[in-house]
């Protein structure tokens, strides 16, 4: 399994961070989340077409991108799996009328987020996060190796328990220590929390990202792996 960073920002954020987005390679090639510039920095960093898209919720920074992936995907003569909520699967339709790519949409399979979803030898799990709106977290596992992507939440048990023995929690940190209840009523993370969680759920290494202006103090007490543009981690 390889991990490579496409972006790691959030919505207001530097913008040489990028949206928080990440590319696994198993036996397909998986997008997860998409916000605006996202299919640029695909091939900035090199990665092939997506065999599947996992959007994680409505906000901007997470699905903005989908309408470029959309009209690439019918220049080119490709077609992508678009993976998320109801909620999720309606707002890119929406995107594509609005955008004017309604013939677009016949190059993309809507598959709605359910329990479990299998591509090839790839396992998909959800659960939900604590968000404003609604939104997932997933489990990518593959010949004996998982990771987690929490998406934006606020803490969460859920999620702790979706990322159970995994090799890679790849978590949101909006805040620093000492900023919890601002992160928290807002349906966000801290450092702090982004590391407990990783604790508590027993993983191997934590990934931070979506970060906004302020740089990320993480705490001790876990092994931490800083996102860099294009950077890769193979587990």
């Amino acid at each position: 399994m390889e991990v490579y960073v496409v972006g790691y920002g959030g919505w207001i954020s530097q913008p040489q961070l990028g949206y928080t987005s990440i590319f696994v390679k198993t036996d397909i090639n998986l997008l997860i989340d998409s916000g605006e510039c996202t299919y640029i920095r695909m091939a900035q960093c090199g990665l092939p077409w997506p065999h599947a898209v996992f959007v994680s919720h409505r906000h901007g920074d997470h699905i903005l991108g989908i309408p470029t992936l959309m009209l690439m995907a019918r220049k080119q003569g490709r077609r992508f799996s678009l993976i998320g909520s109801k909620e999720v699967l309606e707002a890119a339709r929406s995107l594509a009328t609005i955008t004017g790519i309604e013939n677009a949409l016949q190059y993309v399979e809507f598959m709605e987020a359910q329990q479990e979803i299998v591509i090839g030898a790839t396992k998909l799990r959800f659960t939900k996060t604590r968000h404003p709106v609604e939104t997932l977290a997933v489990r990518v596992e593959h010949g004996g190796r998982c990771l987690v992507y929490s998406s934006d939440t606020a803490p969460s048990d859920d999620v702790m328990e979706l990322a159970r023995g995994c090799d890679l929690l790849i978590h949101e940190v909006s805040g620093n220590p000492g900023q919890e209840e601002e992160a928290h009523r807002l349906g966000h993370s801290t450092t702090r929390d982004a590391v407990e969680i990783a604790k508590g759920a027993g993983v191997k290494m934590l990934m931070p990202l979506h970060f906004y202006v302020e740089q990320p103090v993480m705490p001790p007490g876990v092994t931490v792996v800083l996102p860099t543009p294009c950077g890769k981690l193979v587990l």
